[in-house]
């Protein structure tokens, strides 16, 4: 059984954003944020980054949308379609109930807590829309600003992943923060 995204709601995001479903037509737009040279090496990709890269990894993401392996939503703004982000429900299992969260925003919005108030509508879509019991967040450990907005929304960290992934500059082998929120720890977080 795979989960249909197009009968879901959309998760609820505060002012002055707003989410829709990912698209084709989005694939310029969100390019385009995938193309900032911080952006791009802050989500491990080599840098300059090539189109031709960017459009393969939107395609398959577009696939595993249409196959019920996650969602993927573009973040803009309240009264302009432009994204300003990219946001995702991914490597979803229906078995154990888990998925993973990602998330990128333009370089411009770095350092507004942008994540810390959008965070809380993806988990709470999470939980109560495709039913998960765990959440996990895979982190670069050089990247404390995504660390920051996972555990001030109540994530944990789980452990290191040391060497997991190849540094897409060249640089050897990045290791990774594994964070999770399991739902029971998150329903009695709003309902305190």
């Amino acid at each position: 059984m795979t989960m249909s995204y197009e009968s879901l709601p959309l998760p609820v995001v505060p002012a002055p954003y707003r989410v829709r479903l990912f698209t084709p037509g989005d694939m310029d737009g969100v390019i385009a944020l995938y193309s900032h040279p911080d952006v791009a090496r802050s989500l491990n990709f080599t840098v300059p980054v090539s189109r031709e890269t960017l459009h393969q990894k939107l395609t398959g993401d577009l696939e595993a949308m249409h196959q019920g392996k996650g969602i993927r939503w573009v973040l803009s703004r309240d009264e302009d379609p432009t994204p300003v982000g990219y946001l995702t429900l991914f490597n979803w299992s229906q078995k154990d109930r888990r998925a993973e969260v990602g998330y990128m925003v333009g370089r411009e919005l770095w350092g507004q807590r942008v994540m810390t108030g959008v965070l809380p509508a993806l988990i709470r879509f999470g939980f109560e829309q495709l039913n998960l019991h765990r959440i996990e967040g895979l982190v670069n450990v050089r990247n404390s600003a995504s660390y920051k907005a996972l555990t001030r929304a109540g994530f944990q960290q789980e452990g290191v992943l040391r060497g997991y992934q190849a540094d897409g500059n060249g640089g050897g082998f990045n290791d990774l923060f594994l964070l999770a929120l399991l739902e029971d720890a998150w329903r009695a977080s709003v309902a305190a």
